[in-house]
């Protein structure tokens, strides 16, 4: 898979998230993943999320599709909407 990412938001999600942008690459990777589409309040850009489990955690990957590349915008433990919603798909 070809993706991207600001340097300096990698930085900061990784002081912030413990893990780099790139780690989203592995969600994808998951044997149960959902990808659920969002928009964000604002400016109202499509982005997406791709939530899997890695090593046992359920975490998510805020991203958008540019050209032939995913580029990550934020990559962190799931929260409860996002639990809730992986776990309905994978009933």
């Amino acid at each position: 898979m070809d993706w991207e990412c600001d340097p300096g938001k990698d930085a900061a999600n990784l002081a912030k998230h413990g893990v780099s942008l790139g780690f989203g690459v592995r969600l994808f990777d998951a044997a149960d993943m959902l990808i659920a589409s969002t928009i964000r309040e604002g400016d109202e850009e499509e982005r997406y999320k791709v939530i899997g489990i890695d090593d046992g955690r359920l975490w998510t990957a805020v991203h958008v599709y540019r050209v032939a590349r995913v580029r990550f915008i934020s990559v962190r433990r799931s929260n409860s909407i996002e639990q809730s919603a992986y776990d309905s798909s994978s009933s």
